[in-house]
């Protein structure tokens, strides 16, 4: 007589966590593929950042629309905007000035390690030489703008739908910790170990997007702390 098979979940139980690492996988081999075709053809270069953000837009919305939900169940709302500004902006007002003393910090102390160590921490080549400006350049204005698109984009998928499916199956910790990883590892598509770094502010925006159970503050910060890496890296190189 065979053994009873040990119980486990049903099977419709991990259906919204493979949906959504169903469509993770689906963007990131699409983006994926997109990125080798334009190391040889740098007008489809220039387009991979427009595609991504494309991509992390319509690709939940239709999978949204496929459940009979919108994009408010997914946290792209605004009607609690006062709290949303509330929590993202405290938390940028804590967070940002202690980031900026690490980087100076972390940037003094990088020329001083072993080449390979140094690239697999950071990008940066050469020894910091802090000045405070502010770039007034098309070039900066379009490095802004970019940086609003893929700050929202970024958190309709990952902070949105997809911790929307994880919280169907699993509790916040979980999901955040799951979408998260998932954010890092999608960051690769530019081979460089110091990408994976992104976790730590994914917990972040995971934190805002649990307080108030939208995007838009995770989306404000999201944007505010990648301008302040911009300001802080316009400023040490």
């Amino acid at each position: 007589m065979e053994g009873a098979r040990p119980a486990g979940p049903p099977l419709k139980a991990n259906a919204p966590v493979r949906e959504a690492a169903a469509a993770w996988a689906l963007v990131m081999l699409g983006l994926a593929a997109l990125t080798l075709v334009g190391r040889a053809v740098p007008a489809v270069h220039a387009l991979v950042g427009a595609v991504a953000v494309a991509a992390f837009l319509y690709v939940p919305t239709r999978l949204l629309e496929a459940r009979g939900e919108d994009v408010r169940d997914a946290g792209w709302r605004f009607d609690r905007l006062g709290a949303d500004l509330r929590w993202s902006l405290g938390a940028c007002a804590v967070v940002l000035p202690l980031f900026a003393v690490a980087f100076v910090g972390f940037t003094e102390l990088l020329p001083r390690l072993p080449p390979q160590l140094r690239e697999m921490l950071a990008p940066y080549a050469s020894a910091p030489h802090f000045r405070l400006r502010i770039p007034a350049t098309w070039e900066f204005a379009g490095q802004v703008a970019g940086n609003a698109a893929v700050a929202f984009s970024e958190e309709f998928f990952y902070r949105g739908y997809m911790t929307l499916r994880f919280e169907e199956r699993w509790g916040p910790v979980k999901s955040a910790l799951a979408a998260a990883a998932l954010f890092a590892i999608g960051h690769l598509l530019t081979p460089e170990p110091w990408r994976l770094a992104v976790f730590f502010p994914a917990l972040l925006f995971a934190f805002l997007r649990n307080r108030t159970r939208t995007i838009v503050g995770a989306s404000i910060c999201h944007f505010l702390s990648n301008i302040w890496l911009l300001l802080l890296e316009h400023a040490a190189f």
